[in-house]
């Protein structure tokens, strides 16, 4: 058939198949600079037009959005009591009016939001060391301790007195006390010079036992229906509960337990597994819950879970539950992010608006389990890099904190979450974004995030290379990575604790420094089991558990796996000053309560068998077999032309210990102490750096005698050795 088209509807058609032709050859409008480039950049390096930010930040750009912040809500949260018919200030406060009022500023000093702003006032402070954030939550906090008694005197006087001032002292709900508790408990324990108790008290007491609850104890409201469950609630109460079992003088493992239940009655109500999101509420009496995945709900209970695993110590009985949710929610959150890097309103609806405030809180709690090393930096590194960039942008150049949504309760219907108002006088944006930036801060000064193709990446040693893109190169040892990370399906995993002896630095041989454990996975069959190394320079049997090493380990530690344990060379010295690593000699359960010199606080220092009896008893009860060493020797010779041993201290206490428990001991000071006496002393010189830690043959030699001792036993890890 013969058409006639005229010449306009022939330029349509050639125009439509022009476009599909782009569109089928990966073509889209943001790709429109590649179909008319004319440079020589080759075509996958040029730019794309992102709406945010796109790369790496510095920790200075970082601050510096922080620092607009801060200065701004200084401003507007001012420190005094005055007059509210005259505006004057009051300055003396033993016989308050009763028309004594906090002066008004943009944000009330006490309230859930401002709970959030002062912990996130802290953190800013420990990322950055800039003591400007943590004199603010000093001084309005040492303001707020100073008047309390004396408002607390004026309203038993005249029965009337300033509405904010009374929400602190007679708390209605969790939002009222939760949040600002929390803080207070961080801030005592960081400041003893604080003198908060009272109001810790009096808040708490509120969170523990006046808020209402269900038959079972979970934390509930009687609106908007009868016995209704929210989600917002497990922030206003739950970290309260567990960072006062860190503060209390007794009862503190009542608190800690209180907090894993209500995680647990939390999450079997209102966490969706196969979405990885928790619903917003849940009604007692309704047989279909409402399932709203509001975002800063999400943002609550995830912060929940990263403040009580902050407070819960390694562990402790549902601890590791805690993680294992925490892991599953960022997984889900995580799928929910925009290619603008925020997350939306309601996090599974796309067409909802983008919120500053729940980004800001996810990107917090991604970069601090990352920091933590409780999830992968490689995965999850770019989330939250790309969540901050999202957060910069409602930064504005007067500090306020844009596109935040106001207060919200609980709906039933999508349309209350979908048109909830956004305003920069919410002060639900001011914490989460401060928390989001000194967290990003340490993450940024804790990795080293590379552009590579144009994409962002997170290492864990620096690549030097400033070509667009390359191959990954590491100094360092490949064990170094996250606990359990190494594991090939079931199979078992060999896990080494312990000092510079067993693993020196990066594990690489800075300075021609080793540690034996950095040749250990060379006798195994690596396709059967996998050896990860996470001994630290420097830590002794005491450090390694107090700094939280030991805390990141044991949840990767399962059943049939191998836990091999190495202190002792570090133990002695000085218990609260200096470094402060020394444990009490012996084997114990004997303790000694100290002032650390570095920060003022106090700890209980153990001897040296409690240490290892623990990391024993906990990696046993996880399933593992337990191995110790003793220490390795150093280059240290009698005048008869002997290697000394350490047979009266802690190799005496290691082998003890470990006959106490029923584990396997290998002697490795005497088993290389006979190899190096064979060899002799100019020999054995060869095979040191200095009297104790060795070169590359000297660790290999240790890490030979730890197999050695090995086949004196009937370990079953005799059976993956290589043939």
């Amino acid at each position: 058939m013969k058409m006639n088209i005229s010449m306009k509807a022939a330029k349509r058609i050639v125009t439509v198949v022009f476009l599909m032709t782009g569109l089928a050859a990966g073509g889209s409008a943001q790709n429109k600079k590649a179909e008319t480039n004319d440079s020589n950049t080759p075509l996958h390096l040029l730019q794309p037009e992102y709406k945010t930010p796109y790369g790496v930040p510095s920790a200075e750009k970082v601050k510096n959005d922080l620092d607009r912040i801060y200065s701004y809500l200084v401003t507007c949260t001012p420190v005094r009591v005055v007059d509210k018919k005259t505006g004057k200030a009051i300055d003396g406060y033993e016989n308050l009016p009763p028309e004594a009022q906090l002066e008004r500023g943009t944000f009330r000093l006490a309230s859930y939001e401002w709970g959030v702003t002062y912990s996130a006032m802290q953190i800013v402070a420990d990322a950055t060391g800039d003591r400007r954030y943590a004199d603010y939550v000093n001084e309005r906090f040492n303001f707020l301790s100073t008047i309390y008694p004396h408002f607390k005197k004026a309203y038993y006087e005249h029965g009337a007195t300033d509405p904010q001032m009374l929400q602190i002292m007679q708390p209605k709900a969790l939002d009222d006390a939760g949040a600002m508790c929390a803080a207070m408990i961080k801030a005592q324990l960081n400041d003893r010079n604080l003198k908060l108790g009272d109001m810790i008290e009096n808040y708490f007491n509120f969170v523990m036992y006046g808020e209402h609850r269900l038959s079972d104890g979970t934390l509930a409201r009687n609106r908007p229906q009868r016995n209704t469950v929210w989600l917002d609630d497990m922030y206003m109460g739950i970290p309260a509960m567990a960072w006062m079992g860190r503060y209390a003088s007794d009862n503190q493992s009542r608190y800690l337990s209180e907090a894993v239940r209500q995680i647990k009655q939390f999450s079997a109500r209102m966490f969706v597994p196969e979405k990885g999101l928790f619903r917003h509420g849940w009604v007692e009496a309704s047989p279909e819950h409402p399932s709203f995945f509001w975002g800063r709900a999400n943002g609550w209970a995830m912060l929940t879970l990263c403040d009580v695993l902050d407070a819960l110590p390694a562990g402790y009985q549902g601890r590791d539950e805690a993680l294992q949710l925490l892991r599953s929610h960022v997984k889900g959150i995580a799928a929910c992010q925009s290619g603008d890097g925020f997350w939306h309103q309601l996090l599974d609806r796309s067409d909802s608006y983008l919120e500053t405030s729940a980004t800001a809180i996810f990107t917090y709690c991604v970069a601090h389990a990352i920091n933590k090393g409780w999830i992968d930096p490689v995965a999850y590194g770019p989330v939250a890099n790309l969540g901050w960039q999202a957060v910069s942008t409602k930064i504005n150049g007067g500090g306020q904190v844009e596109g935040t949504c106001v207060g919200t309760g609980m709906a039933f219907d999508a349309a209350f979450y979908y048109y909830r108002p956004v305003n920069v006088h919410a002060a639900h944006g001011y914490g989460p974004a401060l928390m989001a930036g000194g967290e990003m801060i340490k993450l940024l000064n804790s990795y080293f995030p590379a552009m590579n193709d144009n994409a962002v990446q997170y290492y864990a040693d620096e690549q030097k290379t400033k070509a667009p893109i390359f191959a990954y190169a590491s100094s360092r040892n490949p064990s170094s990575i996250l606990p359990g990370m190494s594991r090939r399906g079931k199979n078992p995993v060999i896990f080494t604790i312990g000092d510079s002896t067993v693993k020196c630095g990066g594990g690489n041989g800075e300075d021609n420094m080793w540690g034996w454990g950095s040749f250990f996975s060379m006798f195994f069959d690596t396709a059967r089991v996998t050896v990860e190394n996470h001994a630290l320079g420097g830590r002794s049997s005491r450090t390694y558990h107090t700094e939280g090493l030991w805390g990141k380990v044991l949840p990767a530690v399962r059943e049939g796996d191998y836990v091999i344990i190495d202190f002792g060379h570090n133990d002695g010295g000085p218990v609260n000053t200096g470094r402060a690593r020394a444990s009490l000699p012996g084997t114990g359960e004997e303790s000694r309560t100290v002032v650390m010199e570095r920060h003022g606080g106090k700890e209980e220092v153990f001897t040296f068998g409690h240490y290892t009896r623990m990391y024993i008893r906990q990696a046993k009860a996880r399933g593992a077999t337990v191995i110790v060493t003793s220490i390795t020797p150093g280059n240290r010779w009698t005048d008869d032309g002997r290697i000394r041993r350490v047979n009266e201290t802690n190799g005496k206490w290691s082998r003890e210990v470990a006959g106490q428990e029923g584990v396997y001991y290998i002697d490795l000071n005497e088993i290389t102490a006979l190899k190096l006496e064979a060899l002799g002393r100019e020999k054995t010189a060869e095979l040191f750096v200095d009297g104790v830690h060795n070169t590359r043959e000297g660790a290999v030699m240790n890490a030979e005698s730890v197999i050695d001792g090995l086949k004196q036993t009937d370990c079953s890890l005799l059976n993956l050795l290589l043939k």
